[in-house]
């Protein structure tokens, strides 16, 4: 397997991890039967048209599905279609070596659920004063300005002397 292949496995995996059962119904679908407009496709997974509608759309924006507007239509006027991208993903739900990687992918937490530490409160609440000092400020108002600069300062501060415990602030400096 070469270096763009794998690149491209681990894209679609990351892909195919976003895809609910029924946009992969959706994309096996329009493999297995050709495109086809609103109706037809809702009638081919057994939902109505309202239920289909949002996750084409969102099937489009992921590149996987395309349309054309076609002149009189009865049921829509437009019929949806796999791109390139979407076969290749159709092939791939089919696939069992795909199909066991994308378990497996999805017991796991994802990358960004891993990295991402729990949001401080004091940190945050910082920001917020920060921002309320910026808003006062912008409406001519410096007095309430400053004085949320200052709790924003002072809560800084705090975080600091949580974050390391082995030093104290002196006049705005810190030592250890």
């Amino acid at each position: 397997m070469g270096v763009q292949s794998i690149y491209e496995a681990g894209a679609m995996i990351e892909i195919a991890r976003t895809l609910s059962a029924l946009q992969q119904q959706l994309i096996l679908s329009l493999r297995e039967r050709g495109p086809g407009m609103l109706l037809e496709i809702a009638v081919r997974v057994l939902k109505f048209p309202d239920e289909v509608s949002g996750p084409l759309a969102d099937l489009r924006a992921k590149r996987l599905v395309t349309s054309t507007e076609i002149a009189g239509g009865a049921f829509g006027n437009e019929l949806f279609s796999l791109t390139p991208q979407g076969e290749q993903m159709a092939a791939l739900l089919r696939d069992e070596a795909f199909l066991e990687q994308l378990r497996r992918t999805q017991e796991a937490p994802a990358p960004a659920a891993q990295a991402m530490p729990a949001p401080d409160p004091l940190h945050r609440e910082a920001e917020l004063l920060q921002s309320l000092g910026d808003v006062a400020r912008q409406r001519g108002d410096l007095e309430k300005a400053a004085l949320y600069y200052e709790q924003a300062l002072e809560v800084t501060r705090r975080l600091m002397v949580l974050s390391a415990p082995d030093t104290f602030i002196r006049s705005g400096v810190a030592y250890a």
